[in-house]
């Protein structure tokens, strides 16, 4: 790196300690991940709500018993 610019030397240098902080931090942390992470993530899918009777057949005509 030598033939970098100081400005640019400086630049990785903070971006490396900037890489640094933040592994320490998701590192740290039990279990949760920091909500700037969890906002860009999707929602978990949801299961669909069931009325509690039996889906019909797949012949077509629900017979009753």
């Amino acid at each position: 790196m030598a033939n970098l610019p100081e400005d640019i030397v400086d630049r990785i240098k903070a971006l490396e300690r900037q890489v640094h902080r933040l592994t320490t931090y998701v590192n740290s942390k039990p279990g949760g991940t920091p909500a700037a992470l969890a906002a860009a993530e999707p929602p978990p899918p949801q299961a669909p709500e069931t009325s509690g009777e039996e889906p019909p057949p797949p012949g077509g005509t629900a017979t009753a018993t």
